[in-house]
């Protein structure tokens, strides 16, 4: 479809009395759909088969990637907005992610695919953060929005308005508090936001009667060098929300539920609960039992738990004190069915706190140690011993290890995908 016929089986199509373009036959909305689906440089080379084939092309729904363009010029501009200015049809996606646009030029794009009813945008600029345009502000028809190494205008975003903004991702992001309550107050239906990295917001204030999943994580080494980082985050009106990740918890910022606060993994009160969540997952140094109860007692329809165990940064840790154990945790007894904890090593605190779950969730369907080793017989057979998981209270519960090769600790980003049924069912 992206090249010529070839002449034989033309020339035996001709024989038999027979057309050899079949493809051709389809309606122009068909072909057009189909065109749109294919990587850009297969899409611009259907242009060789005739007029109508040009015109086509030149009208489809536009998917520009700059990681599509041939080798020689997905660094250049021009190349952009050649395609940008001959295109004709609306804009499904843009993505940069190796191209170095100058702030006149990524603003005139910006404008044009705002013209195009642009879906889906993704901005990640390779070098130092760079200012967003103004003419963001003109994508109306955003739906989903990927945005890194940005600053966030406070002018701009106080006039915001996404009214289909389903899914926003700011990472590594520099943006005041009234630049992001700003923002976030312009998207009506936003349903996924993820904060990975936010700086100069000392506190964020979520009020989203749409959203389903919130994702918060911090940095380790460079907060030093750009400035404070967010500290406090309230969730004070999310109805719907589904799914908490939260990375690097014991430095990340205080969490407000409600009346519930979390700071540095510690419950500091614990006076609400959220029955709308579903899914947890947290990314903890050396977890524990006992702030991984709190969280539970906050979540009591919880249903996935998903926990990350690294020693990315060394840190001295206390022993928490479990109290009062003996308060039925509602969660355990009717709902968490799938328990992951990856970059288990099998240290102490990790099979302390993998045999309580093991030993007190009754509705326990699949428990999933990703390991961060080879998983070698003798290793895997020490562990099971250790882990006594002919204890487990749901006694059809799978008990499964696998090697885990994530090297990079933070969670995959299709884990704030609330069209997925299971996001944490990660692939190693």
């Amino acid at each position: 479809m992206t090249t010529p016929l070839p002449y034989a089986v033309v020339a035996a199509a001709a024989a038999a009395g027979e057309d050899p373009d079949q493809i051709g036959r389809l309606p122009d909305c068909l072909l057009t759909t189909i065109i749109s689906l294919l990587p850009l440089d297969s899409a611009t080379r259907t242009t060789a088969l005739s007029r109508r084939w040009r015109s086509l092309w030149l009208s489809a729904p536009l998917r520009l990637h700059d990681s599509d363009l041939p080798s020689r010029c997905a660094y250049h501009s021009a190349a952009i907005s050649r395609i940008l200015r001959s295109h004709r049809g609306d804009a499904v996606s843009f993505r940069l992610s190796s191209c170095r646009p100058s702030s006149a030029d990524l603003d005139s794009w910006l404008r044009i695919l705002a013209g195009k009813r642009l879906q889906e945008l993704l901005l990640q600029q390779p070098s130092e953060p760079f200012p967003l345009p103004p003419s963001l502000l003109a994508c109306r028809s955003l739906r989903s929005a990927d945005l890194t190494n940005c600053r966030l205008p406070v002018a701009a975003t106080a006039a915001a308005s996404f009214p289909h903004l389903h899914e926003l991702t700011l990472r590594y992001c520099f943006a005041s508090s009234p630049a992001l309550h700003g923002l976030l107050a312009g998207c009506p239906a936003l349903a996924s936001l993820s904060l990975d990295r936010v700086f100069c917001c000392r506190s964020l204030c979520v009020r989203s009667r749409s959203l389903r999943s919130l994702t918060v994580s911090v940095s380790l080494r460079r907060r030093d060098e750009v400035g404070d980082e967010l500290q406090e985050l309230v969730v004070e009106d999310a109805p719907l929300l589904e799914r908490l990740l939260g990375h690097d918890v014991n430095w990340g910022p205080s969490i407000h539920l409600g009346a519930t606060l979390f700071h540095s993994m510690r419950a500091v009160r614990l006076a609400a609960e959220l029955r709308c969540l579903k899914a947890l997952a947290l990314e903890m140094v050396d977890p524990q039992v006992k702030p991984v109860v709190d969280f539970l007692r906050c979540f009591p329809c919880l249903e996935t738990l998903y926990i990350t165990s690294h020693m990315f940064v060394p840190r001295s840790m206390e022993t928490l004190r479990c109290d009062n154990m003996d308060y039925p945790i509602e969660c355990l007894n009717r709902h968490l069915k799938r328990v992951v904890l990856a970059g288990y090593e099998g240290r102490k605190r990790e099979i302390q706190l993998a045999m309580f779950l093991i030993s007190n969730a009754r509705v326990l369907q699949v428990m999933k140690f990703l390991c961060a080793n080879d998983c070698n017989p003798t290793w895997l057979a020490r562990q099971k011993r250790r882990l006594c998981l002919d204890n487990r209270l749901s006694l059809g519960a799978q008990v499964l290890f696998e090697v885990y090769r994530k090297s990079h600790t933070r969670f995959q980003k299709h884990a704030s995908n609330i069209t997925l049924a299971d996001p944490f069912d990660v692939k190693t």
